[in-house]
């Protein structure tokens, strides 16, 4: 059986990039349980009152923009909104999950699904950016494009150390 883990010397980047899957991962199942936790009606009571409070208080300035911003969602959404958000919050954890499992372990499948998965997604980084512009859409869109290219570099190293290494050695 062919070995299809990548090469040491490239472990450290994808290490790297798993470690942020990781990241990214516990973010959006702590996104989805907190979704699921506003489906009850007493939750999301205290919690809109608690970002009233945070939009009304001296808080600091980003989190009483963050409560302003939250609040008509959070009036407007029904249980049913929240089950979508929490369940689309764990499919996307479990495909960085997945992701991250991979290119920890150096698997070059890792490495297509996470170019797939990444570039599928930069459409929408470049729209968020287009319609605002903020150091998180910027910097998150950066990255993105960043790890998408150190992934292509990395497959097309692997290919020409596969092909050299099956290469007949010419001998002069």
């Amino acid at each position: 059986m062919r070995d299809t883990r990548t090469p040491l010397p490239g472990r450290t980047g994808l290490e790297i990039i798993a470690a942020f899957k990781f990241i990214e991962a516990a973010t959006l199942i702590v996104v989805g349980l907190g979704a699921f936790g506003l489906m009850n009606a007493g939750v999301a009571d205290a919690a809109q009152e608690w970002l009233e409070r945070l939009a009304l208080g001296n808080g600091h300035r980003i989190a009483v923009t963050a409560a302003a911003r939250a609040l008509p969602f959070l009036a407007a959404a029904t249980p049913r909104h929240f089950g979508a958000l929490g369940t689309g919050a764990f499919l996307y954890a479990l495909v960085f999950l997945v992701e991250g499992v991979g290119l920890w372990r150096g698997k070059r499948w890792a490495e297509y699904l996470t170019i797939g998965v990444t570039t599928s997604l930069l459409p929408l980084e470049v729209a968020a950016v287009y319609h605002r512009i903020t150091v998180v859409r910027v910097v998150t869109l950066v990255v993105n494009v960043t790890v998408v290219v150190y992934l292509l570099w990395q497959l097309r190293a692997a290919q020409r150390a596969e092909r050299d290494a099956h290469s007949p050695v010419s001998s002069l």
